[in-house]
């Protein structure tokens, strides 16, 4: 008799299991590239966690309400969830800092492009941040040094020393969202520093990260946004002006 009751029992939490699965495969189906598709799409962590239900969807929420759209008119491009010096994570939190970075979501496996031509500097694992390649982008139009972070990426696709071309990929975002400081949102994260901290220097006092300015970081909307608030998106032909970024993501046409 016991036996059967705990049969049932698993039955029963299994039917529960997978009806809430399918809610949340299953939601309102929003157009491909609008700013709502694209919050449920970097929330994908959320397929596999039906438990988590709830958090879903408050961060769904919390995502669609906050997102910046920077993308030029006849365009769309990846919204920013947590823009630069913003008191707020992509999960909604207040942070213990202000934001030295952008955050910006996306797709699984979409490709990350170079702002600028550069010099890559590092590719390198950290922990709870995940995967990073950092760019040595030379100078900028003001005569600022552009050490770039690309953060929380997926397969790197340049090696250390290698040479970049604006607009190249040098990474992708990652499909599965596994590291703790990513906070359960696929998104990149690009912070732009002055102060590389070489490999020798790595793990010694002011160096923790890649950059000794980890905490007094440029704006990257200095560089790619352009005097109507929208980002500079990378076009093939274009020729742009030595440094001058552009927008880490492709700009599609409407």
């Amino acid at each position: 008799m016991f036996k059967k009751l705990k049969i049932f029992i698993s039955f029963i939490l299994l039917f529960l299991h997978s009806i809430t699965l399918s809610s949340l495969s299953a939601q309102e189906s929003f157009l491909i590239g609008s700013i709502e598709e694209r919050c449920q799409k970097a929330l994908d962590y959320y397929l596999t966690r039906p438990d988590l239900e709830t958090e879903y969807f408050r961060r769904l929420e919390f995502c669609i309400n906050t997102v910046k759209d920077v993308s030029p008119e006849g365009y769309e491009t990846n919204p920013i969830i947590s823009d630069f010096f913003s008191k707020y994570g992509v999960n909604g939190r207040t942070r213990v800092q202000v934001h030295q970075g952008v955050d910006i979501i996306g797709y699984a496996n979409e490709p990350i492009l170079a702002i600028a031509d550069g010099v890559v500097l590092e590719t390198a694992l950290a922990d709870c941040v995940g995967p990073n390649v950092v760019i040595d982008h030379g100078l900028s139009y003001d005569n600022k040094r552009l050490i770039t972070i690309y953060s929380h990426t997926g397969d790197y696709l340049v090696k250390e020393g290698q040479k970049v071309k604006r607009g190249s990929t040098v990474a992708k975002l990652p499909e599965k969202i596994e590291y703790p400081c990513m906070a359960r949102v696929r998104h990149l994260h690009l912070q732009i520093g002055q102060q590389y901290c070489e490999k020798k220097d790595k793990n010694t006092w002011g160096c923790g990260f890649f950059i000794k300015d980890l905490y007094s970081s440029l704006n990257p909307n200095n560089f790619w946004l352009k005097d109507n608030g929208k980002v500079r998106c990378f076009e093939k032909d274009r020729k742009y002006k030595q440094g001058v970024l552009t927008y880490p993501f492709k700009c599609k046409k409407k």
